[in-house]
């Protein structure tokens, strides 16, 4: 596949369960190499990753957690994040429920003020209130971001863009996630 994301956008990635979207989101964070091909950055190009089911082992705290993926000049951030989130930062990272990993997970994303978001599952284990302020912060930021979620609802509201992953395949449309069913029926219907 051949993908340029600009400044600012707001895709939406979509495709059938096991089609290969987290995957594709990990290869655009750098986590996983391509098997061809290469992936070009921008020189300075800030990306955070939000995965799907994030590991919080090895830090002493939450804070520790979101303060590590800050450059030191936004490390002051994490606090402010954490308050927002509703998260102790004192405290460790051993049992917390799913809800709580989330919002740290969210929150390291978002420390480091990315140029680049990728969102796994972001409302996963959120309240309506975690919800509305996530909907909140990313309408707010100048980053680019690339989401799969099953919240349509979010989708709706943020994305101008939808990548839809298919059969090994990435099709591109410059509308929205309301546009989709309809536009996918008719690519099936051409091919």
């Amino acid at each position: 596949l051949d993908l340029a994301i600009a400044a600012g956008e707001r895709l939406c990635l979509v495709g059938r369960n096991g089609s290969g979207k987290s995957t594709l989101l990990r290869l655009l964070a750098g986590a996983v190499a391509p098997d061809a091909g290469e992936r070009f950055l921008q020189p300075g190009t800030r990306v955070a990753y939000l995965e799907q089911e994030p590991e919080l082992e090895g830090h002493a705290s939450i804070a520790d957690y979101v303060a590590a993926a800050a450059a030191p000049e936004r490390r002051h951030r994490a606090g402010l994040l954490l308050h927002a989130l509703g998260l102790d930062g004192g405290r460790t990272v051993d049992g917390l429920s799913g809800g709580e990993t989330r919002r740290a997970a969210l929150a390291r994303a978002l420390v480091d003020e990315p140029d680049v978001l990728l969102l796994d599952e972001p409302t996963n284990h959120l309240d309506i209130r975690a919800i509305e302020w996530l909907e909140e912060e990313l309408a707010r930021l100048a980053a680019a971001i690339v989401m799969v979620s099953h919240d349509r609802q979010i989708l709706r509201r943020l994305a101008r863009s939808t990548l839809w992953l298919e059969r090994g395949r990435l099709y591109r449309l410059e509308q929205g996630f309301d546009a989709f069913e309809d536009w996918s029926e008719k690519l099936m219907a051409e091919e």
